[in-house]
């Protein structure tokens, strides 16, 4: 082993979740090369330091290029096995071990439990190193962590411009200092602003920017600082071309009033799921979310929507350009990330002077599931298989559900908008996500006829189902055949009972395609409306199958998403 600076250091972050992780960078001598390496391990709080200690062990010898015997240990992470003496010789030859100081030396027991040591830093404010072989690494809890900073590839005159895929862990980001930078040649910069967005002007023409920032931990002991540079230089955004949507624009020129009321449903396509090569076909300035965000808002001013639903919204971009777009176009938005955990999700926005909140509410379908006695049914069926529960459990859909007053009629309507499971072999628990939608729904929907006579139910969103396949079905049906695939999937004995209590069909229809790309192309999202409460009095088009033929995929320099935005006219029977 060689030396390293004595000020380097280990960062321990623990998680909500009960979790932590561990990520030291060392140097290892692997086919007689000396490199640094970066060793990670995740670990339960509640493990003792013993167990934790082989886990580093082990992840030094698989670095090492070692073959060291493994299993899994909860499908995530490998576990030891004691009873290997040869792997048990090859890991007491690594030593590791955390102490107190590191003048004295004095090394913490096997069999403290690391949330322990994790509280004495935070806590007690003592100085704990790792010692892995004879060099010693001081412990840093919960210092700011980005795992991505990148500025876009293509950055515009009079848009505002952030770094993207940016999301800092255990950061006050009120206390951080973000500066931005700008320079012909790279060379020499000159300071331009002093927040985490900058508005772009037009002397930034042909320059480069720099994003600077130095990012404070929560108790704000810890420091990172980080920058970015831009790709290419500053830009002018070329005029918006005609795009096949403002055809659409045609019938909805004008904005409806008394019962009617029109409806919009849109998957706008995060920025987190463009990278990786998978829209090719896009070019990449069309491609950038600063590009997207500003066709997909000149889109829909055009519907004149009262109530707009959208699905994966980007966290980062609704803070700093949608929020303030809805509002300044007269609309009151709830965002929430899905899952409460992934930085995008839904949007539900409505008209301000038309309509008035009764209540919100935002529920991530596994964490409700054994909370709620509407759940049930639902939970028992599921304990009867572990399997399938586990798969369920596994995901972090959620469920928006929006009660608006209309003020002029007094009607009220309840709006739902999710975004279902996305594997094409879940239909089964894209069947229970629905069903548990459909049983919260319902709830709300009966107490609140306990005090307004006109009261509707509106379920939209991505379903990520097709109409043939058995989601569709249940929705318009209201049950399914509990001898059908999907159902037996969650309880083989054929006694999946599954069903709802509303009427409900697809104000929008079944269009050809509501997802169009070059992996896949069909209809996966839907607008549902109770057929005894609602009628549709106008459904605009999508885009015409013969029309979207015409390109490789979506999206692209007319389309700023992969979806097809669904837009209904309805009226309260």
């Amino acid at each position: 082993m060689s030396k390293l600076n004595l000020n380097a250091s280990a960062q321990i972050r623990a998680y909500y979740t009960g979790k932590c992780d561990f990520r030291v960078t060392i140097p290892l001598k692997v086919d007689n090369e000396i490199s640094d390496t970066q060793i990670t391990v995740f670990s339960d709080i509640t493990d003792p330091l013993s167990i934790f200690i082989k886990k580093i062990q082990k992840k030094i010898l698989d670095h090492m290029g070692k073959n060291v015997k493994e299993n899994k240990n909860n499908g995530t992470e490998n576990c030891i096995t004691k009873t290997d003496d040869e792997l048990a010789l090859r890991l007491s030859e690594i030593p590791v071990s955390f102490i107190r100081h590191a003048v004295d030396a004095k090394k913490y027991k096997p069999g403290m439990i690391l949330n322990q040591l994790i509280e004495n830093i935070t806590k007690h404010n003592h100085e704990v190193y790792v010692q892995l072989f004879e060099e010693k690494y001081k412990i840093m809890v919960n210092a700011p962590l980005v795992h991505n900073i990148q500025l876009p590839s293509a950055i515009f005159v009079n848009f505002g411009v952030e770094p993207v895929k940016f999301h800092p862990l255990f950061t006050n980001m009120k206390e951080s200092k973000f500066f931005w930078y700008k320079s012909i040649d790279k060379k020499q910069w000159i300071k331009v602003g002093d927040t985490i967005q900058y508005d772009v002007k037009e002397n930034d023409l042909n320059h480069y920017l720099k994003f600077y920032c130095k990012l404070y931990s929560l108790n704000m002991l810890h420091i990172l600082e980080l920058e970015s540079i831009s790709e290419n230089p500053v830009d002018t955004l070329p005029p918006f071309p005609s795009c096949p949507f403002e055809k659409r624009h045609c019938l909805t020129t004008r904005e409806l009033s008394r019962k009617r009321f029109r409806v919009v449903s849109y998957n706008i396509l995060a920025d987190r799921y463009v990278g990786n090569n998978q829209f090719e076909y896009c070019p990449p300035h069309v491609l950038n979310i600063h590009y997207r965000k500003h066709l997909t808002i000149k889109e829909l001013k055009g519907y004149k929507a009262d109530i707009i639903v959208l699905q994966e919204v980007d966290n980062q971009y609704y803070s700093s350009y949608y929020k303030n777009e809805f509002n300044e176009m007269g609309y009151k938005s709830f965002y929430n990330r899905k899952g409460n955990c992934i930085p995008e999700g839904l949007l539900t926005a409505f008209k301000r002077d038309r309509y008035r909140l009764l209540e919100f509410k935002h529920i991530v379908f596994t964490r409700e599931l054994e909370r709620r006695k509407e759940f049930s049914h639902i939970c028992q069926m599921l304990d009867n298989n572990s399997e399938v529960k586990k798969e369920f459990k596994a995901q972090n859909t959620s469920l928006q559900v929006t009660v608006l007053m209309d003020q002029s009629t007094k009607n009220v309507t309840i709006i739902g908008n999710t975004h279902l499971y996305y594997h094409p072999n879940a239909d089964h628990i894209r069947l229970i996500q629905a069903f548990m939608a459909t049983t919260f729904l319902n709830k709300i929907k009966q107490r609140l006829l306990r005090e307004h006579k006109n009261v509707a139910v509106i379920f939209c969103g991505d379903f990520n189902s097709h109409f043939e396949k058995s989601l569709y079905g249940f929705m318009t049906q209201g049950t399914i055949d509990p001898q059908h695939n999907d159902c037996l999937k969650i309880s083989p004995s054929g006694d999946a009972v599954i069903y709802h209590k509303f009427f409900l069909k697809s104000a929008s229809g079944t269009p050809k395609y509501t997802n169009y790309t070059d992996d896949y192309k069909g209809c996966l999202d839907y607008i549902f409306i109770e057929t005894n409460k609602l009628k549709v009095t106008q459904n605009v088009p999508v885009t015409s199958p013969e029309e979207l033929e015409k390109y490789e995929g979506l999206p692209n320099e007319y389309f700023p998403s992969d979806h097809l935005a669904l837009v209904v006219d309805l009226e309260m029977n």
